[in-house]
């Protein structure tokens, strides 16, 4: 197999949501609003790589939540796992691509706290319509990641019903 200088890194990315809002985190390196999120570490799989992420860049305990349909039957030999509700891949730059899992999930508070200083960055809590009037305002929010958090708030708001 000929060789190539091309890399795909697998990551997650999730929505998380307290009430009727949901947080975004702006990325401290490409300077974008996203949900927190980071790389799938070697012997991790996406469910972990998630709880971790969003623990480490904001210090939120969080729990994943699936599609409304879907619930976890494990058995003696397979564990279920929380499926994302979207996954995308994304140029990074002309040889590195990232394929990200992109998971909704709950928290009981919203006291985002990073738990060290390379992961700091402005975080804020929206609502669908401040999502809404960011959208239109602030162009370091992208219509995938408009929809992936109004999706995230629709999700969580039918399981509430």
């Amino acid at each position: 197999m000929a060789h190539n200088n091309y890399y795909l890194d697998l990551c997650t990315e999730v929505f998380v949501v307290h009430k009727d809002t949901v947080l975004l985190r702006l990325h401290e390196k490409y300077n974008f609003w996203g949900g927190p999120g980071g790389h799938i570490d070697p012997g991790e799989d996406a469910n972990e790589a998630a709880i971790r992420e969003v623990k480490e860049e904001t210090g939120l305990e969080v729990m994943l939540v699936g599609p409304v349909d879907w619930k976890a039957k494990p058995t003696v030999t397979n564990q279920d796992l929380v499926p994302p509700v979207f996954v995308n891949r994304h140029a990074i730059n002309e040889h590195h691509d990232h394929s990200a899992f992109i998971f909704v999930a709950t928290t009981k508070t919203t006291a985002v706290q990073a738990e060290n200083a390379a992961e700091e960055t402005e975080c804020r809590w929206c609502t669908k319509k401040e999502l809404d009037e960011l959208l239109k305002t602030d162009s370091r929010l992208q219509p995938e990641t408009h929809r992936n958090a109004c999706h995230a708030l629709e999700v969580v708001t039918n399981l509430n019903k």
